[in-house]
């Protein structure tokens, strides 16, 4: 068949390639790391999707089938995200149970329904897929009427049940990204290296997306029939799916450090807890004031704070104390999460430096164990109330004011 837009045919196979080269990668890695496989599937179904127009150029004999299987591969799409995101963002080494199998249910309906419909008469398929023509039943047998009725509805209501899927997923997403980031600040004293704003960012360009397909889903179907800018769709698909590749695979679990700590330090691991709710412990009130003094002393005296790349568990390992009472300690006793409490630290050596030397801000934060200048920046607010050059400006004008 004759390729007639030869542009979109162009994004058609950079994207299905794309999709493919990274799905295989991601199959790989998963072997070490099971995180990528629903990542994978993911990347598996969306080209099962987008493979049709390529399919009806090199190889139309398979157009039907590829129709079809496109309801179940639809429908993947959304929980094998959102298992890849839980994967990321969960405090221990993810891996996929009996109870990730409920979010496969819709997909299997939709399987059931392709399989069926896969069974029905050539012509019926290509009549009313292909052409669009339920005339074709006019000849058909009673039964053949009535499945081809029954696969009709059912594939209409899942593909509602995915616009309804797709916003349901995208909630519990944005919902267990915020979750993740206030856990980060009980384990690391810097996180913006961990907090997977790139997610954010993607989400808010899946939502727009959503909304627009899901809006022409509904109007193409009960109302009237609605098409889309195809090169601008099909480019702005190319630019998301290469954004994913990129960062899914530099992207690391946030607490994959943990896991590995954990399993080279059993006592401390067994004993960690990353959320914020303590199984019954023997920790005493007295214990808990030993332990804030020696965490005191390690940032004052050992200057731990001064660690870029400080965790709970450094801390835990360097004082000898349960990273959970560590962790118990700061929160209930000092009322004050990890990254606050060593970012505290931070912020009061950085005062000393601006209001003592000419160094450059940038300069100081990176002296004082912050990662990045906005990082700093956002600390030095929280607890002064004041940027960094305020600060200085003020305390250089009560120097002044001192001398005069």
């Amino acid at each position: 068949m004759p390729i007639t837009e030869p542009f979109l045919f162009a994004l058609s196979v950079a994207t299905l390639s794309l999709l493919l080269f990274n799905a295989h990668l991601f199959m790989q890695r998963a072997v070490k790391n099971q995180t990528y496989y629903p990542l994978a599937v993911c990347f598996w179904a969306i080209a099962v999707v987008l493979c049709q127009p390529i399919v009806k150029v090199l190889a139309p004999d398979f157009m039907i089938p590829a129709l079809i299987l496109s309801l179940p591969a639809l429908l993947c799409i959304a929980p094998g995200f959102w298992l890849y995101v839980k994967g990321l963002t969960s405090n221990a080494r993810w891996q996929f149970t009996k109870t990730e199998r409920a979010h496969f249910v819709l997909p299997a309906a939709g399987l059931i329904v392709a399989i069926i419909a896969l069974l029905l008469p050539s012509d019926v398929k290509q009549g009313i897929l292909m052409y669009g023509q339920d005339s074709i039943l006019a000849d058909a047998p009673a039964f053949v009427r009535k499945l081809t009725a029954a696969v009709l509805i059912l594939t209409f209501a899942l593909v509602l049940g995915w616009v309804i899927q797709s916003a349901f997923y995208l909630i519990k997403i944005i919902r267990q990204l915020h979750g993740y980031r206030k856990k980060l600040k009980d384990v690391f004293a810097s996180t913006e290296q961990k907090e997977l704003k790139w997610l954010t960012g993607l989400l808010f360009a899946v939502g727009i997306a959503w909304v627009i397909t899901a809006g022409n889903l509904i109007l193409d179907n009960l109302f009237f029939p609605t098409t889309f800018a195809g090169p601008f769709n099909n480019t702005v698909l190319l630019v998301m799916v290469s954004c994913v590749a990129t960062w899914g695979l530099r992207q690391k679990p946030g607490f994959e450090e943990l896991y590995q700590e954990t399993e080279q330090q059993a006592a401390i691991g067994n004993e960690f807890e990353a959320s914020t709710k303590y199984q019954r412990s023997a920790l005493t009130s007295e214990h808990a004031q030993q332990i804030a003094a020696k965490i005191e002393y390690a940032m004052l005296q050992d200057k731990l704070y001064l660690d870029a790349s400080l965790s709970l568990p450094k801390l835990a390992r360097h004082i000898h104390t349960s990273a959970n009472y560590i962790s118990q300690t700061l929160n209930e006793t000092l009322g004050m999460s990890f990254f606050d409490y060593v970012n505290k630290y931070r912020v009061d050596a950085a005062k000393q430096q601006l209001a003592h030397t000419d160094d450059t801000v940038l300069n100081i934060a990176m002296n004082v164990g912050f990662n990045s200048k906005s990082a700093f920046y956002s600390a030095f607010k929280k607890h002064t109330e004041l940027t960094p050059h305020q600060f200085k400006k003020q305390a250089c004008a009560g120097a002044g004011n001192t001398e005069g």
